[in-house]
């Protein structure tokens, strides 16, 4: 028998059940690979001819519950994905393959043409899948203004802005990174790179900074490029002066002094612009430069404005914004680093929160002049998310540690999603893999990015959760032990009386399913989706007057809905009055349009919002009238956040705002909103 290959998305499968606490549905499975139960099955017949290969028992499907691998054979998996050889067992993925033909071109080409033949039997694939690849590989260059040539003699190059394609370079190599680590990347030459490394690392050391998890790696494998490469990079607008009398260029030149200036001045930028994993402690203090102190507190302002909230640790926020921010505007204004290896799933898992960081960095954007990609943006969502306050009670029992590999802004966001899943566990810290030790001493559980070997029990996630992740957390057996009635007994005793006896059994097993994350109810998840402007306005929550009003009376008018439904009390919209006197109009979000808004605690019963439109403009001051108020009760810091985006989405437009206004009806009302929401 030959040797069983199993491809990328086989071993995804393969690692999320042997990582698994409990059953996982295939359903759930199909969720998380993006696939139909159909492929599914066709994966599993794969893994369990690989395991067989192995001598390890083939895993088996449970009806009604999904996968479990028996611990025993958990084992004998792990220990095999340990010792396989990443050259003998892997299969590159299409997404993965067209990342390595990038790198590959780009440094091979270095030493040697690169051709057809090459890519192919590196990637272990046929001619024509690579002519495929290549396609794919133009596309993605064209957003970038990068051009793919070939040449009978020279073989395939990349040619474009020697800045861009470097940047390609990093975002591409950072999400190969494990295969990097695993020696699967074998067509790097590992030697120099290794030396580069240490000499990066010596300059870390010296700084007393410690860099992202890859950050030097990617550094150190682009170095041969900067000592070979035809075309060096050139920085229009570079403040040399500033640079140069930098620590990091000092150690740069200490440390490659053979480098050409404008190659040190690259590598110096990098060094001044990647994120940092644990900033030394007195970099805040003693590099605080004010305008970017000044720009990090405005920054914070206008998220607490946009989003309706309020930061009770500011000054910390601000901090770790100022850190972020002080290095993130060397790759704003160099444009040295494109890309986040996390951006599509914090996008993906924090939609609400993404799209409010993006108009609030319009602002920034104004400040300094430069756009912000989306990818800057992702991490800014990071830094405000972790800090939005999540209420729990104060009965505090199961004790938890978070390991994270992708830096703080990741780790504490991580943490807040723990903290709001399980609001009566204590999270103990937040720490690096390298901090990691005595964890028996400080906590009854690690949930972690990276696997840990501990006699404490580890639950391994994804940077970002998954409902995967989720469901895996909430159904380990120390938070069941909290989380749940004992097998539903209870709850079926109080429900039991009114349903008929012959549907007993069918009650037991619903709710079964319930309390083991599979529950469906006409289509809804088990975890519940957030609830926007238009399941709100529906509950009569419109009003149009043809009435004029002070301001004082408009609020008052506008807040009546909430009011009689019971989501406010008085003092509510009195704070809110009381508020616009005392700063003015800063709760307009643009012209014609106000957003009345107060804390939780002054009188907020539960989350609801109300529209009212205003046939004859309310004037607030000299400069603003509003022909739309609307009125939002938030009951704490994030339920309201798809609400928020939803206005954001109506109103990005100004003349929007004259639309909604010139509706005649309710249902004309609810009709538009419907349309934009959903385009």
């Amino acid at each position: 028998m030959g040797t069983v290959y199993i491809n990328a998305r086989c071993q995804k499968i393969l690692s999320l059940l042997y990582n698994g606490e409990d059953y996982i549905s295939l359903k759930q499975i199909a969720e998380e690979t993006g696939v139909s139960k159909r492929s599914i099955y066709y994966d599993l017949c794969k893994i369990n001819e690989y395991l067989s290969y192995y001598g390890v028992d083939e895993i088996e499907v449970v009806r009604g519950k999904g996968i479990l691998i028996p611990e025993e054979d958990k084992r004998k998996i792990e220990k095999i994905v340990e010792n396989e050889s990443g050259e003998e067992s892997y299969i590159f993925s299409p997404t993965e393959r067209v990342k390595i033909i990038y790198c590959y071109i780009l440094i091979s080409h270095l030493s040697r043409p690169v051709y057809i033949e090459q890519l192919s039997e590196y990637c272990q694939v046929s001619r024509n899948t690579i002519f495929n690849d290549l396609r794919v590989v133009v596309n993605q260059l064209q957003e970038y203004n990068l051009t793919l040539e070939y040449e009978s003699k020279r073989g395939y190059r990349i040619t474009g802005d020697v800045i861009s394609i470097r940047a390609l370079f990093f975002m591409y190599f950072n999400t190969l990174l494990p295969l990097y680590h695993s020696g699967v990347l074998n067509f790097l030459n590992q030697e120099p790179i290794d030396e580069y490394e240490h000499r990066l690392e010596l300059i870390a050391g010296e700084l007393n900074t410690e860099y992202v998890d890859g950050v030097l790696q990617s550094l150190a494998v682009l170095t041969p490029l900067m000592y070979k490469g035809a075309r060096r990079p050139y920085f229009p607008n570079l403040r040399k002066e500033k640079i140069i009398n930098t620590d990091e260029f000092r150690l740069v030149q200490k440390y490659y002094p053979d480098l050409a200036e404008s190659e040190q001045l690259y590598l110096c930028l990098h060094l001044l612009g990647s994120r940092v994993a644990v900033p030394a402690c007195d970099m805040f203090d003693n590099n605080a430069d004010q305008s970017v102190y000044e720009i990090t507190k405005a920054l914070v302002a206008e998220f607490e404005k946009i989003a309706c909230v309020i930061f009770e640790d500011r000054e910390e926020l601000e901090r770790s914004l100022f850190v972020h921010i002080n290095t993130s505007l060397y790759r704003y204004q160099y444009g040295i680093q494109i890309g986040n290896p996390l951006s599509d799933d914090i996008i993906r898992e924090y939609p609400n929160l993404f799209d409010i960081t993006k108009v609030v960095t319009r602002y920034l954007e104004q400040l300094v002049g430069l756009p912000i990609p989306d990818s800057e943006i992702a991490y800014l969502a990071l830094h405000f998310g972790a800090h939005i306050k999540v209420s729990r009670p104060m009965a505090d029992q199961l004790r938890i540690l978070i390991v994270c590999m992708n830096g703080v802004s990741a780790g504490n966001m991580l943490r807040r999603e723990v903290q709001q899943l399980l609001p009566y566990a204590k999270i103990v810290d937040v720490v690096a893999m390298v901090d990691v030790m005595n964890l028996q001493e400080i906590c009854d559980l690690v949930i972690s990015t990276v696997k840990v070997k501990s006699i404490v029990p580890c639950i391994t996630v994804h940077p970002i959760l998954t409902d995967i992740d989720r469901r895996a957390i909430l159904n380990h057996r120390l938070i069941e032990q909290r989380k749940r009635l004992d097998d539903g007994e209870l709850l079926f005793d109080i429900v039991k009386k009114y349903v008929d006896e012959k549907d007993y059994d069918n009650l037991k097993k619903d709710l079964a399913s319930f309390f083991e994350g599979e529950a469906e109810v006409e289509g809804k998840s088990f975890f519940k989706r957030p609830l926007g402007l238009i399941d709100f306005l529906e509950k009569d929550r419109i009003m149009i007057t043809w009435e004029e009003y002070r301001w004082q009376d408009a609020v008052k008018y506008a807040g009546e809905k909430l009011l009689l439904e019971e989501s406010i009390e008085k003092r509510y919209l009195d704070n809110i009055i009381s508020q616009i006197r005392y700063y003015g109009p800063y709760m307009f979000v643009t012209q014609g349009l106000l957003l009345a808004h107060g804390k939780p605690e002054d009188g907020v019963k539960h989350l609801d919002v109300s529209m009212t439109i205003f046939k004859k403009p309310v004037k607030f001051s000299d400069f603003h009238e509003a022909r739309i108020l609307i009125t939002l009760a938030a009951e704490d810091q994030e339920k309201h956040l798809k609400i928020l985006k939803d206005i954001m989405t109506v109103f990005e437009i100004e003349s929007r705002v004259d639309d909604v206004a010139a509706l005649e009806t309710k249902e004309e009302v609810l009709s538009y909103l419907r349309k934009v929401i959903g385009e």
